[in-house]
């Protein structure tokens, strides 16, 4: 992405949907507790809980990914202007 602004509010929308989800689940997780009982219950909720290990380092990388690609645009931003004004 050669905008840097652009490039933080694709981000933003990204870390909220993120937000969105983490929410999601926390109420899933106070939820499930008495509310379905039975065997079918007990299969979803570890189907749910072995896909949280999974998810749950996603929902955290974007942060550290969001860092990488605005550096990333601001450096292509300042290579296009660079060469715009004649420098290397």
């Amino acid at each position: 992405m050669l905008n840097v602004d652009d490039c933080k509010r694709d981000m933003a929308a990204i870390e909220a949907a993120a937000d969105e989800i983490r929410t999601a689940i926390s109420k899933v997780n106070q939820l499930m507790v008495n509310t379905w009982v039975g065997a079918s219950a007990d299969a979803w909720a570890t189907d749910f809980h072995g896909r949280m290990p999974r998810l749950t380092p996603l929902l955290g990388w974007f942060p550290g990914e969001e860092k990488r690609l605005v550096a990333n645009a601001t450096a292509e931003v300042a290579k296009s202007d660079a060469r715009y004004h004649g420098h290397s």
